[in-house]
């Protein structure tokens, strides 16, 4: 679940391991979760109203104290473009690109650039130099930057290069915000956005026609009462 301009907060519960559970919350900027516990138990009752959440804060034994982060800015260094850098550098991982961490695309894109890593220095067809291997590591982290960046462009508050779109960025915007408002109840759209998010799926799939028609030409349906306690069937 992911805050929009609609939406000022947005939570999450997962399991851990060893029986252990994860719950995340997040806020838009001047309004992140405080993170004493008293704190962040009244903001999500205040802010998150479904008594799912609830429930758990009241029934769940706290391992830690909340811990809060709040550096989320999308930040993407070229080292791909010309310049005097020293052969054999390489950045990767955090070096070369950041996500803003409510989408969880850290360690995905992380494992994405080993994988490129070692096929490119690996090609027997082509001599890895350094801008070669840095281009290719850089687009290992081009889809979720699309995702991130581009969708943080129309967060309240948003500052930097964020601000700076033009008219293609503004009805990419336009068409993102009714996915946002579809994907909650339409199975159609809710499953090609996830998978798009969870980096399984090209941005591309989401205008697909089966998706577009959902988005462009039927209504918002109702959210769920209640989330889903199964998983989805394989391929879904």
């Amino acid at each position: 679940m992911v805050a929009g301009a609609q939406w000022r907060a947005d939570a999450a519960e997962g399991d851990a391991e060893g029986g252990t559970h994860l719950v995340i919350v997040s806020g838009l900027r001047d309004d992140e979760p405080p993170t004493d516990d008293d704190g962040f138990v009244t903001y999500v009752r205040k802010r998150l109203p479904h008594p799912l959440l609830h429930r758990w804060l009241d029934e769940a034994e706290p391992l830690s104290s909340a811990f809060g982060y709040r550096r989320t800015a999308n930040i993407r260094r070229r080292y791909d473009l010309p310049g005097r850098r020293p052969a054999g550098f390489l950045a990767t991982g955090d070096a070369l690109c950041t996500f803003n961490p409510i989408y969880g695309q850290g360690m995905a894109v992380a494992a994405m650039s080993a994988v490129v890593l070692r096929e490119t220095l690996s090609d027997p067809r082509r001599i890895p130099t350094t801008r070669r291997v840095q281009k290719a590591l850089l687009a290992a982290s081009r889809r979720a930057w699309g995702i991130s960046a581009g969708s943080d462009r129309s967060m309240p508050g948003a500052v930097g290069s964020a601000l700076a779109s033009g008219s293609a960025d503004r009805v990419a915007v336009w068409y993102l915000r009714r996915v946002l408002e579809r994907y909650p109840g339409d199975p159609v759209v809710g499953t090609a956005f996830r998978s798009v998010l969870g980096l399984c799926a090209p941005v591309t799939s989401l205008f697909a026609p089966s998706v577009a028609r959902a988005v462009l030409l039927r209504p918002p349906m109702p959210t769920p009462a209640e989330p889903p306690t199964s998983p989805e069937k394989p391929g879904v």
